[in-house]
């Protein structure tokens, strides 16, 4: 098992990411990687990305909801500063994280490597996740008011 420091981007850690897989995947991606992490991940055998955007040098962690064998995989453990569970907290891209992971090695398709499976990640510093909100917009006094019902009718 290893632990690397980094920022936390794109972070499906509560609830699992089911766009690319229907059972879903916690996945995160930790990027801003420094040297002394950099050389933990390469020493692991795992192989790390660059994109040119925010994340700069990263990799992705993942953990399959669901194992191959059908059985359920535990949820990744998140934690606090002061290692106390964190529930129905959403991580924003940028939050500083640690992250637990171990290692194991695969082949598909007459290909083979060195993935990460995520076990844990501590939360040193949460910058609050701002995706689709109810705030995004200031009320706008003398503007155009709707005059129709909030709830949406039901075809008869």
């Amino acid at each position: 098992m290893s632990v690397i420091h980094g920022k936390a981007y794109w972070a499906s850690i509560t609830n699992p990411n089911t766009t690319f897989d229907s059972d879903g995947v916690w996945t995160i991606d930790i990027g801003n990687l420094d040297s002394k992490n950099k050389k933990i991940l390469e020493a692991d055998g795992l192989t790390i990305k660059n994109k040119g955007d925010d994340r700069e040098d990263f990799i992705t962690i993942k953990r399959n909801v669901k194992k191959k064998n059908g059985a359920m995989n535990n949820a990744p453990l998140v934690l606090d500063a002061q290692k106390r569970t964190i529930m129905n907290t959403l991580i924003g891209n940028g939050s500083t994280v640690n992250v637990l992971y171990t290692t194991y090695e695969w082949k598909f398709g007459g290909k083979a490597g060195v993935s990460a499976d995520l076990k844990k990640v501590q939360v040193v510093d949460l910058v609050a996740y701002e995706g689709d909100s109810d705030d995004a917009f200031d009320v706008v006094p003398d503007g155009y008011s709707s005059t129709e019902a909030d709830e949406i009718p039901f075809a008869s």
